[in-house]
């Protein structure tokens, strides 16, 4: 398991490690040059009509966007939950083989540290793989 010191305060905001900010970071900023662009051009040549544009398709689509966004913030949880589950699960295997290697094994302390070893190696292995350290 990886253990890392808790950031307090402003640092939330500044970590970039495990963070979808570095991925998302050039999108916003084209969005906001956009937006910019849009508004400025509002504000320097007002289009004809836009007094008349009423604020109901808005608000119908952040209705939609904010459903989706919900369950989709729903199976990024439920994946998160079924990967913690089945990692529990590995853990709590090699405890149980650790444990009947040590009474099956009783006279060979040797072989039984090797198979120790090993299975908290597949658990390091397999977590370097699945974060791709590992090719």
């Amino acid at each position: 398991m990886i253990i890392r010191s808790r950031p307090h305060g402003w640092q939330l905001l500044y970590i970039l490690r495990g963070s979808i900010v570095p991925a998302i970071a050039p999108k916003v900023l084209a969005i906001l040059v956009l937006s910019i662009a849009v508004a400025a051009v509002v504000e320097l040549a007002p289009p004809i009509g836009i007094e008349r544009v009423s604020v109901t398709p808005f608000t119908l689509l952040g209705l939609v966007l904010s459903i989706f966004l919900s369950f989709r913030n729903s199976a990024c949880y439920d994946r998160w939950w079924e990967g913690r589950k089945l990692w529990g699960q590995l853990i709590y295997e090699s405890r149980s083989l650790a444990r009947q290697v040590h009474l099956l094994l009783a006279d060979d302390s040797g072989r039984r540290r090797r198979i120790a070893y090993l299975t908290t190696a597949f658990a390091h292995a397999l977590a370097a793989r699945l974060r791709g350290r590992i090719v």
